[in-house]
């Protein structure tokens, strides 16, 4: 579609996306249903005065369509930042309780990993929560763990690449690490009768989250080099 082949239909066309978009994301995000009806409201009254000025000649089709795209990415990109913050607070969550199995469970050769899962989960959750309460637009938060990063290798975006790897590195241990099966006794600690893989303990939800979760981990690890690339 180019802008001499746009018209009227186009437009209402994608008014009807927008729309769809803002049902969906209220009812996933707002869990009251006034404010959930305010803001269906409001969204559709922004695609009808769209309309409306590409009807009476105010704008042109095309202008009437980029806008409403335009307002379509932002409103999809402040979902994607409360949905992405609201999973780094659950996965620190995670992460801590993880930490704390990891260190009582392992005769105390676990202390380190599991101080590590401890530090990063209380770090995601501050930076997540934190991000929430500022809003999408502001600076991502920072921990006080991502400053020990930086400051240790002396550098953001080697100090936020460490970061990010140590979390794959410790989400990868907690799947993958020894647990004692339920029910068993143990006699040995590297019984293979009476103990298996974490992973083999989760379920399929569990799985998915933590695959969830490494994916933004990767993302962001990609972002980083995009933004290191770009510097000048």
């Amino acid at each position: 579609m180019n802008e001499s082949s746009c018209d009227i239909h186009d437009v209402t066309r994608s008014a009807s996306d927008l729309v769809a978009a803002g049902c969906a994301i209220g009812m996933a995000h707002i869990p009251d249903g006034f404010a959930r009806l305010r803001f269906g409201s409001m969204v559709a009254a922004y695609v009808d005065e769209v309309i409306q000025a590409v009807d009476e000649g105010v704008i042109s089709a095309w202008e009437g369509l980029e806008q409403i795209r335009a307002e379509h990415g932002e409103l999809l990109s402040k979902a994607n930042f409360y949905v992405q913050n609201g999973i780094t607070i659950l996965a620190g969550g995670a992460q801590i309780k993880a930490g704390i199995a990891v260190a009582g469970a392992s005769w105390g050769v676990g202390v380190v990993p599991g101080a590590l899962l401890v530090s990063h989960g209380a770090n995601n959750i501050a930076e997540g929560v934190t991000n929430i309460y500022n809003g999408p637009g502001t600076p991502a938060t920072q921990g006080p763990i991502r400053h020990g990063y930086q400051a240790l290798f002396r550098d953001g975006y080697n100090g936020n690449l460490a970061y990010y790897t140590t979390d794959l590195i410790l989400s990868g241990y907690g799947m993958f690490r020894v647990v004692r099966k339920p029910g068993s006794a143990q006699f040995f600690r590297f019984d293979p009768i009476s103990n298996e893989r974490a992973y083999q303990q989760a379920g399929k939800l569990a799985l998915i989250f933590e695959g969830l979760v490494d994916s933004i981990t990767l993302n962001a690890i990609y972002e980083e080099g995009e933004l290191q690339g770009g510097a000048p």
